[in-house]
């Protein structure tokens, strides 16, 4: 054995090769191994994140921004969607996960036109403070603090920031606007402790709040921008009538006008408009594109005082009379508020429908959102 023979030397190396190609071969197989898995999270995680869901102006809007801006809003509709499941309300669960299938386009829409706005802002010199900014969180907080309290009286409250509506063309009758109910100001230990239990409820951070709501207050600033190129008055008409829904009730209207009766009383006794009718018909003033066309254009051309012949339109048969017509009626603050609402959602339909934006989250893109939150349903 202190001696081996040739042979046994021969046959030692042959099985010491043997055992280095066996151990090359396994570690090589492991760096196979350990790089494909590598290569796949990088991809799952690194790359996949760096791919653009939308391009506005050139600049991306990368899926891991996307990400962490749908991330709290997909957590708050997924807790809500458990409870509802737990006490059975399944109708309700499902409509809350269809909701959140459609959260990644939805958010991206919205930073689309955040995107947009702030670029038009820059352009327009539009800024806006830090000051600002806690001054909007203040009144934001204090309004769900005021809610949640019992209300004093009976009186609706308008919603801050909501826009306003115009008149239903269905019916022809302007929709009263509730006067808003104030706010009381939250300072020091109580704002603060309002604010983190928000923060807490919504999932969100401090830096992610005043982000969204520094977006609200451009979006706010460009409006007014965009107003100002709003003429303040248009061509207007003051209209009363009378709504009937059958042949019946239209001769006797049209019989008691022929009598003398006046008008209001007749509509207070046979117009089907809830809305108008304890006000003797009286619509008040409105310009063109709030009604109905064929009321409309009755409205705009039959001669002022007279009871017109009646009109057809998708609610009825109308009996309607002009009392004033004014080509530069000042706009009230509401029909004001309109407009500029209108110019803006054509701007902003401008913009996103230019070449310049560009959205690519493909079903494959929405997919990888959907793994990365750990979704417990397909989306």
């Amino acid at each position: 054995m202190l001696r081996p023979s040739r042979r046994q030397l021969r046959k030692w190396r042959r099985e010491n090769r043997v055992r280095q190609v066996i151990i090359g071969g396994a570690a090589l197989l492991l760096a196979l191994i350990v790089g494909i898995l590598g290569f796949g999270y990088w991809r799952e995680n690194v790359a996949r994140a760096a791919e653009p869901a939308a391009t506005v102006f050139g600049e991306p809007i990368t899926l891991s921004e996307l990400l962490e801006r749908v991330r709290p809003r997909y957590q708050a509709l997924d807790t809500q969607a458990r409870l509802y499941e737990a006490q059975g309300i399944t109708q309700a669960a499902t409509q809350l996960n269809l909701q959140r299938s459609r959260l990644p386009d939805q958010v991206l829409d919205s930073m689309v036109e955040d995107h947009l706005v702030l670029r038009e802002a820059a352009e327009r010199g539009i800024a806006v403070s830090n000051e600002e900014i806690d001054a909007r969180i203040r009144q934001a907080i204090a309004e769900q603090e005021a809610l949640s309290q019992p209300a004093p009286t009976s009186t609706p409250a308008a919603t801050p920031g909501a826009e306003p509506t115009a008149a239903p063309a269905a019916s022809a009758t302007a929709t009263p606007v509730p006067s808003p109910t104030p706010v009381p100001t939250l300072t020091g230990e109580v704002f603060e402790g309002a604010y983190q239990s928000f923060l807490t409820r919504a999932n969100l951070t401090d830096e992610y709040y005043r982000e969204l709501i520094g977006g609200e207050i451009y979006k706010d600033k460009l409006k007014d921008s965009l107003a100002t190129n709003i003429p303040r008055t248009e061509e207007q008409v003051h209209v009363r009538h009378i709504l009937v829904d059958n042949q019946e009730s239209l001769a006797l209207v049209q019989q008691r006008l022929t009598e003398g009766v006046p008008f209001d009383a007749v509509a207070k006794e046979f117009s089907t408009d809830a809305g108008s009718r304890d006000k003797g018909g009286d619509l008040g003033w409105f310009g063109r594109g709030v009604m109905n066309a064929p009321f409309e254009q009755a409205a705009f051309n039959q001669p002022i005082g007279v009871i017109g012949e009646p009109v057809q339109s998708p609610n009825g048969t109308h009996i309607i009379q002009v009392l004033e017509r004014d080509a530069e009626h000042p706009l009230g603050e509401q029909q004001l508020a309109q407009r500029a609402n209108q110019a803006y959602q054509a701007w902003y339909a401008g913009r996103k429908g230019s070449s310049d934006v560009q959205t690519q989250l493909t079903p494959d893109r929405r997919a990888w959102i959907v793994r990365q939150l750990g979704s417990r349903r397909a989306a």
